[in-house]
C-alpha cells in the first residue's frame, strides 16, 4: 500500500506528537522509540526519530524564555532612555 504525500505528512506529523508528548510525561527516550518501533518504524529510523524531537523540544523552550526577557530588557532600556531624554530637554512627561 502506498501512502500519498499528505499522508506521510499526516502519519510524520503524529509520529511527533505522540514522541513529544511521551518525552514531556517524563518517560525515556527508548520507550518512546520503542513505541514507534510497535507501530511499524525500525529500531533505527525510531531512535534518531525521537533524538530529534527531543532535541527540537530543547531548542523550543530555550529559544522561547530568552526572547521574552530579551523583550523586557529592550523596553525598560528604552523606558530609562526616554525618562533620561525626558529630564535633560525638561520634556514634561516622565514614565517611572
Amino acid at each position: 500500500m502506498s501512502m500519498t504525500p499528505e499522508q506521510d505528512d499526516a502519519a510524520l506529523e503524529d509520529a511527533a506528537k505522540k514522541a513529544a508528548s511521551g518525552l514531556a510525561s517524563g518517560r525515556p527516550r527508548t520507550s518512546v522509540a520503542q513505541d514507534l518501533v510497535n507501530d511499524g518504524w525500525s529500531q533505527e529510523d525510531a531512535n534518531s526519530f525521537v533524538a530529534s524531537v527531543e532535541e527540537a523540544m530543547h531548542e523550543n523552550s530555550s529559544s522561547g524564555g530568552g526572547s521574552r526577557v530579551g523583550g523586557w530588557v529592550w523596553w525598560i532600556g528604552a523606558l530609562v532612555i526616554f525618562n533620561l531624554l525626558s529630564w535633560q530637554f525638561d520634556w514634561p512627561l516622565f514614565i517611572w
